[in-house]
């Protein structure tokens, strides 16, 4: 599974320090997905769970647009 699809961008201080790493939204969702899926929840750090719980929020928002009641399918 290709988790990263666009090339990150790495910040370096004066130094010559890699400080910082930018990544691409989407590669950020896929690397979420993928944590979801492969990974015990109960041992992500709650800054990832969090993510990975407003990621899931928000594709079930997004979802919401397309979906039919059950009296439109029958």
């Amino acid at each position: 599974m290709l988790l990263i699809a666009h090339p990150p961008k790495l910040v370096y201080d004066n130094m010559g320090r890699l400080v910082e790493v930018t990544i691409a939204a989407d590669d950020y969702l896929a690397y979420l997905r993928w944590l979801a899926v492969e990974t015990d929840w109960e041992q992500l750090p709650p800054h990832l769970q969090d993510a990975i719980d407003r990621f899931l929020i928000d594709e079930v928002r997004n979802e919401k647009q397309f979906a039919h009641t059950l009296e439109e399918i029958l």
